[in-house]
């Protein structure tokens, strides 16, 4: 039996730059500027995800080189403080 994925669709309203409005409206046909922009921003979405897992990612990687870098210069950081 085959069952068709059924996508759920919700109508929003959103407020964007009128020159931005008006070339959306010159470039995309009326039946497709929904499907585009809902591409859009789900690409957004995912870059910033993938972004936020990158930079975690490679916190984690660095993390050992951050405390020698730190360990290095808490020598220099103690000077400076009056005893």
């Amino acid at each position: 039996m085959y069952y068709q994925c059924v996508m759920q669709y919700q109508r929003i309203n959103i407020t964007v730059p009128t020159k931005l409005a008006n070339q959306l409206r010159r470039e995309i046909p009326s039946r497709s500027r929904s499907r585009f922009i809902a591409v859009a921003v789900q690409g957004k979405l995912n870059r910033k995800k993938n972004l936020k897992k990158e930079l975690i990612k490679s916190y984690k990687a660095n993390a050992k080189l951050y405390r020698e870098v730190n360990k290095e210069w808490e020598a220099i950081d103690l000077e400076s403080w009056p005893e």
